[in-house]
């Protein structure tokens, strides 16, 4: 046996013990009762400026005496709930006027809210709440109990003028801003404009009667589920999530998106896309969910990708080996410090992207199959997902199938997304076989 069959072979080992462990019950005791995180949005700093792949700055909208209903859809369940707020990348400090959070009364997700659902949010016992710069604050706990697969609006009412500096870029459905006026207390509102942003909210948690172990799928726009069918979540983690749902209690698992559009691993290859790499932003956006007991890193592309159109615009061609290198080095700091929290960590190998404009050349096609031969033969996860086996085309290995395709030959469709989801083995995470 070589030992790059016996480091998969312990690695897939490995997973499978840990899968029939952790659904005997050998969970951590404190798990029933504690609060987990069941949605999340991973934030980056507004404005995005403008860089040699995007010509233009990204900036949040103001909002001026207007209530902001942001639209969240949850992995899993709990008896209680509490909403976290964000002012990470804040300069000054954000005032709120009052906030609320309501059941969806309509399957579109269009932020009408069911009248008897709705319930103030309290902070520290106060309606209003001051938030520090770069600080993040929770609601008091609520006795709100929601359901696996709800839709939740949740208010935010600002009665000054804030400028947000810590939000989500691309929501991937529709949240709304009111005419000026409080409408938290109100099921529906006179809406003024409209967002594809997530703005201040972070993260929804709950307190589950039963251990709820949560994945957290650190990535860029593939998991974050670009290119996916507005509003309807079709990304790959909520694929998942609604995969898991239908195997019933013996597989309650939460699955929080940490996905960031044009996202890089490593900040050493330009940092061109939204955002600190996943290795800066590990601690803050994993470690930081709580109940967090599972992590699925897929990254990469973007480093190649992004940094071979940048050097194009410079005249320059891509170092391959060293994108690589950089990759590589990053995926190792995330494991170390995955396991160094007593965390299971999955590897995903990137995706092909032949075709893909401006970003695709032979040169990141060497280094995506250095990264994936990496990933699949030596590094040291505790399982790996292989994507690129899952979506390729199998006449054309550096293609994405056809039928898969978005259109823009680097993110899945829909199908493409529901195949990912398919091939993440729920066993890894505590599932029945």
């Amino acid at each position: 046996m070589t030992e790059t069959n016996s480091s998969s072979r312990r690695r897939a080992t490995l997973a499978i013990l840990f899968g029939i462990a952790l659904s005997s019950g050998m969970a951590h005791a404190h798990d029933a009762g504690s609060w987990h995180t069941v949605w999340a949005a991973a934030m980056v700093r507004s404005p995005v400026p403008a860089s040699d792949v995007r010509p233009t700055a990204m900036t949040a909208p103001r909002l001026q005496r207007q209530t902001l209903r942001q639209m969240v859809l949850l992995s899993a369940g709990g008896s209680r709930t509490r909403i976290r707020i964000s002012n990470t990348f804040g300069t000054h400090p954000l005032h709120i006027d009052a906030a609320s959070v309501g059941r969806s009364a309509a399957a579109d997700v269009t932020g009408r809210l069911d009248p008897a659902s709705l319930h103030a949010l309290r902070f520290s016992g106060h309606v209003d709440l001051v938030i520090p710069a770069g600080a993040v604050r929770y609601s008091d706990p609520l006795d709100f109990p929601v359901r696996s697969g709800e839709s939740l609006g949740i208010s935010i009412y600002v009665g000054g003028t804030a400028v947000p500096s810590t939000w989500h870029v691309d929501a991937l459905r529709t949240n709304l801003i009111s005419a000026p006026g409080d409408y938290t207390g109100k099921a529906a509102m006179p809406v003024a404009t409209t967002t594809g942003a997530t703005l201040w909210l972070s993260g929804v948690e709950v307190q589950a009667k039963a251990p709820l172990p949560v994945l957290v799928a650190l990535g860029d726009s593939i998991t974050n589920g670009f290119r996916s069918t507005l509003g309807a979540s079709q990304g790959y983690p909520e694929q998942l999530a609604r995969r898991l749902r239908a195997r019933g209690e013996a597989c309650h698992v939460a699955v929080v998106n940490a996905g960031i559009d044009g996202n890089e691993i490593s900040d050493r290859d330009g940092g061109y896309g939204p955002g600190e790499g996943m290795a800066t932003r590990f601690d803050r956006d994993v470690l930081g969910q709580q109940g967090v007991r599972f992590v699925l890193l897929l990254g990469g592309v973007n480093d190649i990708g992004e940094t071979t159109m940048a050097l194009r615009s410079q005249g320059k061609t891509l170092d391959g080996q060293a994108v690589a290198t950089n990759v590589i080095a990053a995926e190792q700091q995330i494991i170390g410090r995955a396991h160094a929290a007593g965390l299971r960590i999955f590897g995903a190998t990137i995706l092909p992207f032949e075709g893909t404009r401006g970003a695709y050349s032979s040169a990141g096609e060497r280094a995506r199959k250095q990264v994936n031969d990496w990933i699949l033969h030596r590094a040291d996860f505790d399982g790996v997902v292989d994507f690129d086996a899952a979506l390729r085309d199998p006449s054309h290995p550096a293609r994405m199938r056809p039928d898969l395709d978005s259109g823009d030959h680097i993110h899945p469709n829909d199908k493409g997304y529901a195949s990912m989801a398919a091939a993440v083995p729920a066993i890894w995470l505590g599932c029945p076989p």
